[in-house]
């Protein structure tokens, strides 16, 4: 409806002419013809926003079995048959003992990744890719790629819910509830507010970051109708003249009832909701003039994050964000006190179907969305018809999340490729319907053992050259001690209450003693062990005590898992990624990921914690995984806190890198271990994860021993170099210029030790 007395829709252009570039002109026509059908109802946005997950790359010499093949294709939506055209593929045996496929792939955009459709010849033996070619002409590729899998799919056709408004139907205090968080000058500027933009670019400047946006709600509204989510200058000028236009065009109630009838407001499982009378029947099951104040708040709070603040998933956030509003609408002088303190304590009546519908990756897409959230904090991009291309394998998710399901307790788990830290699974809990809250991202609990291979680490790198280096063979006190810290003293107690004395480096790890691990960081100091964990990624924060070398300080799952990525990729820090890029509708970039690793510790190093993890393995706390056939291709350690409230298992082999919690939200004892726990969950996901072939105990050591890596003969009970008068001594691997240079001074060397000593001395 037009604005009665409202000045000509010429003249409101030809206010904004100074902001105006050719293509905006073009803009403001294209939106004239647009506008009428979307102010009348009769159209609902044609935004179409995809998810993908990463395109599995094929090639010789990677582990396939035929069973993972047919079913990506099968996940795909491959068919069997003759292999004529895209989308077909068919299978035939090889002998002596393998499978041949056939397979027309399709072709696909992807930034950095564009493969053409063709037919591809792949052969299998023994589990491994043998051959990799063209089928027609028999030329060898270098590699196929499989498209991405789509994960999730906003407002394509038939997938959208959108009831329009009718004038007057929008309760005031939604309207109010909206201006009050969203555009608090909207009824005093004519479209465009300057002081709202000067005070977003101070606030941006004092943060360091883009914290806030300056659009007025008319400026979202025309940016949100016409105009791509790409930050230019050009951009800017089409939306502010836009908003002008709107302003010269429609009331200010039209523009809000417009805006309420448009915006985002979440997902019902892969139907995107749109508009107020949709979401107030999803969420209250109410018709827009039917909601409370309360009820307003809830949905004016969705606005700045649909994914955040959706009252489904996280009904604390969603209550802590009502609150926001409501004192917003206080202050704005919409609610008196009283109002604002009734509805602030109201309880959260949600609608009995309203329920978020189980998506193959819920946990990991909510994740993704709270990160485009951050990046892009004035775009509601999920609403945008963007494409997301993530690093997610959905095939390794199911995996995960039928590991995860078998748990005895609420679980997590994170899986990462180790050589970039692309996330190739994630599971923050055993039911996202039930249980939406992220267990593997957003919850801070105590890692207890899991944390000390940092603590090893801090104490074995930079050590060569160092005449008093910490090595795998150091000894270490094992005993009953008593430190000083703030409030008295602590006197920390191994698992098993028992004490070994003088104990190697190696075995302290391995058995988890955990006197040892502090009597080690007593050494180090506190201050290394934290400087340690920074560089290997660990961001959360860190108490400065003793208490530390146990993981007593609480750290996220995800964090954890890539800090555990220096061990396996040869000593480089990687940063856990989901996203890999963003394109906007028109194919442009909004943002492109450029993986990037800093080294974190040297490649000997690095051998030498995953030698140290793979004893873990071999003689200590996860040495069950020997019986579940994993035990040559693992590195790893458990983590127990306090009472069994945590429990931790972090475990790689060269492919993938995985982590486990088990426990419950509201701590409390349980009789549970990381061994007991967490383990089993870890093998269940990596026995289904890794290819058969690679569990073949005939296979090459997965890990190489670098050259350059010295190895002598020690003494266990001394640390030193063993001789002819040691009762015993083991091979043990050293950094370069870290091996013992003394002798065992504790045992009688004997005459071929007099000797040799003697030759030494002349």
């Amino acid at each position: 409806m037009a604005r009665k007395g409202a000045k000509p829709v010429l003249a409101a252009a030809a206010g904004a002419a100074a902001l105006l570039s050719v293509g905006a002109w073009v803009a403001l026509r294209y939106a004239d013809r647009r506008l009428a059908p979307l102010v009348a109802g009769d159209v609902a946005p044609a935004y179409t926003t995809r998810v993908y997950g990463t395109p599995k790359s094929l090639r010789v010499g990677d582990p396939l079995s035929p069973a993972e093949l047919r079913e990506r294709l099968k996940r795909l939506g491959y068919a069997q048959g003759i292999p004529d055209r895209p989308g077909l593929y068919r299978e035939e045996s090889l002998d002596p003992a393998g499978r041949r496929f056939e397979v027309h792939l399709r072709g696909f955009e992807r930034p950095f990744v564009r493969p053409t459709p063709h037919r591809v010849r792949v052969d299998l033996v023994e589990g491994f890719v043998s051959a990799l070619v063209l089928a027609e002409s028999g030329v060898p590729l270098l590699e196929a790629v499989l498209e991405p899998e789509a994960l999730y799919e906003v407002s394509a056709q038939g997938r959208v819910r959108r009831r329009p408004l009718k004038p007057g139907e929008a309760p005031r205090w939604m309207m109010d509830a909206v201006v009050s968080v969203e555009d608090r000058r909207f009824r005093e500027h004519g479209g465009v507010d300057l002081k709202g933009i000067l005070r977003a670019a101070a606030r941006n400047l004092r943060s360091g970051r883009v914290a806030q946006g300056g659009s007025t709600l008319t400026q979202q509204l025309a940016k949100n109708l016409f105009l791509t989510p790409r930050r230019t200058f050009s951009r800017k000028a089409k939306e502010a003249a836009l908003a002008l236009y709107l302003e010269g065009r429609y009331s200010k109630d039209d523009i809000l009832r417009l805006y309420l009838d448009t915006v985002y407001f979440g997902q019902d499982g892969p139907v995107g909701v749109f508009g107020l009378a949709a979401a107030a029947k999803l969420f209250f099951d109410k018709e827009p003039a039917n909601l409370d104040l309360a009820e307003c708040a809830v949905l004016a709070g969705l606005l700045a994050s649909p994914g955040r603040y959706d009252p489904r998933r996280d009904p604390e956030a969603s209550l802590t964000r009502r609150r926001v509003v409501l004192a917003a609408m206080r202050r704005q002088g919409a609610i008196t006190p009283a109002q604002e303190r009734a509805a602030g304590v109201a309880a959260l009546r949600l609608a009995g179907g309203a329920g978020a519908r189980p998506r193959a990756a819920d946990y990991f897409l909510a994740w993704v969305e709270r990160q485009l959230d951050e990046r892009h904090p004035d775009e509601h991009l999920m609403a945008r018809g963007i494409t997301v291309h993530t690093t997610l394998d959905p095939w390794l998710q199911e995996a995960a999340r039928t590991a995860v399901k078998r748990a005895k307790h609420q679980a997590a788990l994170v899986a990462l490729d180790p050589k970039d830290g692309a996330v190739r699974a994630l599971v923050g809990g055993k039911d996202y319907a039930t249980a939406p809250f992220d267990r593997a991202t957003r919850a801070l609990r105590q890692p207890g053992s899991a944390f000390k291979p940092v603590v090893y680490a801090a104490a074995l790198t930079g050590q060569s050259g160092k005449p008093d280096a910490v090595t795998a063979a150091t000894l270490l006190e094992d005993s009953t001690r008593s430190w000083t810290v703030d409030g008295g003293t602590w006197t920390p107690r191994n698992y098993d209450k028992t004490y070994r004395g003088p104990v190697a480096l190696r075995a302290a790890l391995a058995q988890s003693l955990n006197a040892a691990t502090v009597d080690l960081a007593s050494r180090i100091g506190v201050a290394r062990v934290a400087e340690t964990a920074r560089g290997l990624g660990v961001l959360s924060s860190l108490r400065p005590e003793l208490g530390l070398a146990l993981g007593a300080s609480e750290v996220t799952l995800l964090e954890l898992c890539g800090a555990y990525c220096a061990f396996d990729n040869g000593g480089r820090r990687v940063e856990p990624h989901g996203i890999d890029a963003v394109l906007a509708a028109d194919g442009s970039v909004l943002e492109a990921r450029h993986p990037e690793s800093f080294p974190a510790m040297s490649e000997p190093e690095a051998y030498l914690m995953t030698d140290l993890l793979r004893e873990v393995v071999r003689t200590g706390t996860a040495k069950s995984l020997l019986r579940r056939g994993l035990g040559g291709v693992s590195a790893g350690k458990t983590g127990t806190t306090d009472d069994g409230r945590d429990a931790w298992f972090i475990g790689y082999s060269p492919w993938l890198l995985a982590g486990v919690w088990t426990g419950e939200d509201q701590p409390r004892p349980l009789p549970i271990t990381g061994a007991s726990a967490a383990l089993p969950v870890w093998a269940d996901f990596m026995t289904a994860a890794l290819p058969s072939a690679l569990l073949r105990p005939e296979l090459a050591d997965p890990w190489p021993r670098p050259d350059i890596m010295e190895e002598a003969e020690v003494d266990p009970a001394s640390g030193l170099r063993a001789h002819a008068g040691c009762p015993t001594r083991r091979s043990e691997v050293f950094v370069p210029g870290t091996a013992p240079a003394a002798d065992c001074p504790l045992h009688k060397k004997g005459v071929v030790g007099w000797i040799k000593d003697l030759f030494k001395r002349r």
